[in-house]
């Protein structure tokens, strides 16, 4: 009896051991884009751009009504179709130049952050 009861201790400490082993989170800085990442998101702004026209449109429809919808979801529409082709041809035309693209995102500040973050040095087990 003294077997079995040691028996599920072990599977239950295996068990737990397994998953904590793989269930982390990385808080480190996410990568930065490539030549091929570059490439394909300037390539999707360029060729979904005229998206906008309709998207713009029809959203302000919904919540507005049809004449705004009209009226202002198309001039909305057209500047961003305009805005996204801009930042899609740089994209395109920088994208082999470096990693350093034109439009970085919100939260890469380029800094490496420590580990673990500051917040969380009072609860680092």
């Amino acid at each position: 009896m003294r077997k079995k009861t040691s028996m599920k201790h072990f599977l239950v400490a295996l068990a737990l051991v397994a998953t904590f082993s793989v269930a982390h989170a990385d808080l480190t800085m996410p990568k930065k884009p490539t030549f091929y990442d570059r490439m394909g998101q300037g390539l999707a702004n360029v060729i979904l751009a005229p998206a906008e026209l309709f998207d713009s449109t029809y959203m302000l429809t919904q919540s507005d009504g049809p004449t705004v919808g009209t009226s202002k979801g198309f001039v909305q529409g057209t500047s961003r179709m305009i805005m996204d082709m801009g930042i899609g041809i740089a994209e395109i035309v920088t994208s082999p130049f470096g990693v350093d693209g034109i439009k970085q995102a919100a939260y890469d500040s380029g800094d490496v952050n420590a580990y673990p973050p500051a917040d969380l040095y009072d609860n680092w087990y």
